[in-house]
């Protein structure tokens, strides 16, 4: 199948002109874009600290690994159970309130188990309690905010508005919130809670100062929930372009899980390095990753969405590939940027794609409906990766998750070359 005819390559829905704006006529981003993006940004930095604080608050509560694995096991339970719910919720209210409030009850949690493990000594089921809590609400506050970007920025800006969105999230969340959150830490076991509860109160107030309704009914449902999670899963799985994006990010997540699964111990035994190196891995991840969101415009502009969205998967793929055929820690190191580089920019890309080919009543539930099963293949990921480290070495997760990256984003270019903008027929 041949590629769109050149000049007409770029066919990203609400494509601009041909002829490129003058710098003046440049469509802005929008105040209530920022105050939005600020909400993400401080919440973000909280998510940093308390990905930090959960570990090291379960060591000092017990010593048992499979108590300590029920801490993040019951944090990602959340997303199967009530991520579709949540996308339906998001397309019957109003989207800001449904944002602000759930930012204000996690502070409010998140508050009393600071103000619980500073005088008392909770059972490690109360923290497990505390992350099955958070992932909850976690699904209803990011379906509703995915579903928030269109509206508060034109189609013309999403992949910029998303960009500075992906960026912050990147460099708060893990160069920032997580050293941050063991030295709050090192300081008192509650202080990183506390921060944690005053970024979510913060960031409550922030959307609450947006100005207007944000919601897509303009009258009572007249549909169950259940009914609603079916329309969305239906019309995702036959708008061709989506489901084949949302195939790649599966594969990806797990990819991505099973590298990460075995990182440290790949990091010890196959480099050679310590901890220092580990930490290093990652924030080369990070940087990179926030590279990647940054230019992802400017390259979607340069090839067209369709080049940006298979460049990005495979170069993620040889990435993946290379650190599994070499033991030298500069190698290694370039492998891990170009996977940080174009998961930034897959993500700047696809969901920008996603926001402005989904009609605006429908967001909530189709992003529910995608995230879901790309959050799936990420526990699937992670246990492939153990059992082929465990049976073939450390490298063979790297190589295996590269290789199925690579022929699946192969078989995945017809879809990819999808002329679809709007829901399908029928």
């Amino acid at each position: 199948m041949n590629e769109a005819p050149e000049g007409s390559r770029d066919d990203f829905p609400a494509r601009e002109s041909e002829k490129p704006a003058a710098p003046a006529d440049r469509p802005r981003l929008t105040k209530a874009f920022w105050l939005v993006w600020w909400a993400s940004t401080l919440s973000t930095l909280g998510d940093g600290i308390r990905y930090v604080a959960f570990p090291l608050v379960a060591t000092t509560l017990t010593k048992d690994p499979q108590a300590v694995s029920i801490v993040f096991a019951a944090g990602y339970l959340p997303w199967p159970l009530f991520g579709l719910v949540g996308g339906a919720v998001a397309d019957r209210v109003d989207r800001r309130r449904l944002m602000w409030t759930v930012d204000a009850a996690r502070g409010v949690f998140v508050a009393g188990f600071a103000v619980l493990i500073q005088f008392a000594d909770p059972h490690v089921a109360a923290l497990a309690s505390l992350s099955f809590v958070l992932g909850v609400a976690e699904t209803f506050f990011d379906n509703a905010a995915s579903a928030l970007v269109p509206m508060v920025a034109e189609k013309s800006v999403l992949e910029r508005a998303n960009a500075w969105l992906f960026s912050a999230q990147t460099v708060m969340s893990t160069l920032v919130g997580a050293p941050l959150g063991a030295a709050l830490f090192a300081w008192s076991p509650s202080s990183p809670f506390t921060a944690d509860a005053l970024t979510f109160v913060i960031a409550a107030l922030l959307v609450f100062a947006l100005r207007g309704r944000y919601t897509v009914r303009t009258g009572p449902a007249t549909t169950t929930i259940r009914r609603d999670i079916v329309t969305g899963l239906r019309w995702l799985a036959r708008h061709r372009l989506l489901r084949t994006m949302c195939t790649l990010v599966m594969v990806s997540n797990a990819a991505l899980a099973a590298a990460e699964a075995v990182l440290v111990l790949y990091t010890l035994k196959i480099l050679g390095m310590n901890g220092f190196g580990y930490g290093l891995l990652l924030a080369v991840l990070a940087v990179f990753g926030v590279l990647g969101s940054a230019l992802a415009e400017q390259l979607r502009r340069a090839t067209g969405i369709r080049t940006v969205l298979v460049g990005s998967t495979l170069i993620q793929a040889c990435a993946y590939t290379s650190a599994g055929v070499t033991s030298n820690l500069p190698a290694a190191l370039c492998a891990f940027a170009l996977v940080g580089f174009g998961g930034g920019v897959w993500n700047v890309a696809a969901v920008s794609l996603r926001q402005a080919s989904v009609p605006p009543e429908l967001l909530g539930r189709v992003t529910s409906s995608y995230r879901t099963v790309g959050l799936l293949a990420m526990p699937v990921g992670a246990g492939l990766g153990g059992t082929l480290a465990t049976h073939y070495g450390l490298q063979a997760p790297y190589l295996v998750g590269g290789t199925l990256l690579m022929v699946t984003t192969l078989l995945c270019l017809p879809g990819l070359r999808a002329k679809e903008s709007a829901a399908p027929a029928g």
